[in-house]
C-alpha cells in the first residue's frame, strides 16, 4: 500500500480518522472499519466527478459487488437545496436499506454537505465517509461535521452536525481541478494562516506556487496542516458554541456576496472567502483592531499569485444597503446583532459585534468596490 498520513479527529463520542496521501481510494477497504459488514454501500457523487473520476468510482463499485447503490446529483451550490435533499432520500429508500447501511460521498463540498445531512436524516441516523475531490472540500468541508442545504434566505441555514465515520483525502483527485477550484481551496488554507498560526502563512509565502500547481508533497503537507489547525478548533468546540466561530473569519461578508450573486459560478463560495477576508481586514483597520501592515502582507501575497481579492475583480457591484440586508440573513446573527470574526493580527482574531449599525454602513458605503 502507498504511504499516507493519518491523524484522529478527538471527539467525546465521535472522533474519526482522517488519511492523506496518493491514489488511496482503490484501497478504501483498508480505511473503513468494518467494510465487509455493511448491508448496503452507496456512493452519491455529481456529474462532474463522475465523469473525472469514473475510475475511482468503479474502484469503489467493484469492491461493493452487489451491495453498491450509486446516486448522482447535479453539480453546483444549487443542488444544496430541499428538491435534491430530497431526490436523494428517496432515491436511497426506495432500496428499502437499514440502519447498517454506509453511505460515501465522493465529491467536493456541495456533495459532502448535502451527503452529511442526508445521512443523519435516513432512518435517524446511517453512517457516512467523506472522500472530498477538491481542495477546498478536504481542508475545510470534509472536516468538522457540519452538514446543510441553502435556503432562499441565505447559505447554510438548514443543516446539522453530523461527524463522518472517517475521511479519505487522495490528492490524485485534483488533477481535474480549474484554476478557480484550487483557488477557492487556497482560501481556506490561507484562513488557517491568518487566525491561527503566523509560520504556516510564511509557509504559503514560500511555497503559494507551488501549492496551486498541486506539486505532491507540497499538497499533502498544507493539506495535513491545514486539516490539523481545523481539528484542534473543532476538537474544543464540536458544536460552534466558542472558539469555533473565528474559523468563520471572512465568511460573514462571504456568504452575503453568494446570497448576493444568487449562488452561480459568477462566484465560488472560496473566492467569497477571499473577499471576505479582504472585508474583514479592512473593517478590523476601520475600527482600529489591526494596523494597515496586515491588509498589506495579505494583498501582496495574493497579488504574487494572482489571486483576486476585490468585489471589481468579479465585477460585481453591490450598494452598501443592499449588502446589509444579506448579512442580516447570515445564520450566526444573534438577537439581531450582526457579529464578525476581525483580526488583531496574526492568530489573533477577535469576535465582533456591531451594537450601531451605521458604523458598519458608513464603511460599506467606503469600501465596496
Amino acid at each position: 500500500m502507498k504511504k499516507f498520513n493519518k491523524f484522529n479527529v478527538k471527539l467525546k463520542d465521535s472522533s474519526y480518522p482522517i488519511f492523506i496521501g496518493k491514489n488511496l481510494i482503490s484501497n478504501i477497504k483498508s480505511f473503513i472499519p468494518k467494510f465487509e459488514d455493511y448491508s448496503k454501500i452507496i456512493v452519491v457523487t455529481d456529474k462532474i466527478v463522475l465523469k473525472n473520476l469514473s475510475q475511482a468510482y468503479k474502484n469503489i463499485q467493484n469492491l461493493s459487488k452487489k451491495k453498491f447503490l450509486g446516486v448522482t446529483l447535479p453539480s453546483g451550490e444549487k443542488t444544496k437545496s430541499f428538491q435534491h435533499l430530497q431526490f436523494l432520500c428517496e432515491n436511497i429508500l426506495k432500496e428499502k436499506i437499514d440502519r447498517n447501511a454506509l453511505i460515501i460521498c465522493l465529491g467536493g463540498g456541495v456533495v459532502g454537505d448535502i451527503v452529511g445531512l442526508t445521512a443523519n436524516l435516513l432512518l435517524r441516523g446511517i453512517d457516512f465517509i467523506q472522500i472530498p475531490t477538491t481542495l477546498l472540500a478536504q481542508v475545510d468541508s470534509s472536516v468538522g461535521g457540519k452538514t446543510a442545504i441553502n435556503s432562499k434566505y441565505g447559505k447554510n441555514l438548514i443543516g446539522s452536525f453530523n461527524q463522518p465515520k472517517a475521511v479519505i483525502i487522495s490528492i490524485e483527485t485534483l488533477k481535474k481541478l480549474k484554476r478557480r477550484q484550487i483557488i477557492s481551496g487556497y482560501a481556506e488554507i490561507l484562513k488557517y494562516s491568518l487566525i491561527s498560526d503566523k509560520s504556516f502563512f510564511h509557509f504559503l509565502q514560500k511555497n503559494g506556487k507551488k501549492l496551486l500547481s498541486l506539486d505532491a508533497t507540497t499538497t499533502i503537507k498544507t493539506i495535513k496542516t491545514s486539516c490539523k489547525i481545523k481539528s484542534k478548533i473543532v476538537e474544543q468546540d464540536e458544536k460552534e458554541k466558542g472558539i469555533r466561530e473565528i474559523l468563520n473569519f471572512g465568511h460573514t461578508f462571504g456568504h452575503a456576496i453568494e446570497s448576493f450573486t444568487g449562488f452561480s459560478k459568477k462566484i465560488f463560495h472560496g473566492e467569497a472567502v477571499i473577499l471576505g477576508m479582504y472585508l474583514a481586514l479592512k473593517f478590523s483597520n476601520y475600527l482600529g483592531i489591526c494596523d494597515k501592515d496586515l491588509i498589506n502582507k495579505f494583498c501582496f501575497h495574493l497579488d504574487e499569485l494572482k489571486i483576486p481579492y476585490k468585489l471589481a475583480d468579479y465585477k460585481i457591484k453591490i450598494s452598501s444597503l443592499n449588502f446589509l440586508k444579506h448579512i442580516k440573513f447570515d445564520k450566526k446573527i444573534k438577537n439581531n446583532k450582526m457579529k464578525f470574526i476581525l483580526l488583531q493580527d496574526f492568530a489573533k482574531p477577535v469576535a465582533y459585534v456591531v451594537k450601531d449599525e451605521n458604523i458598519l454602513n458608513n464603511f460599506l458605503e467606503k469600501n465596496l468596490f
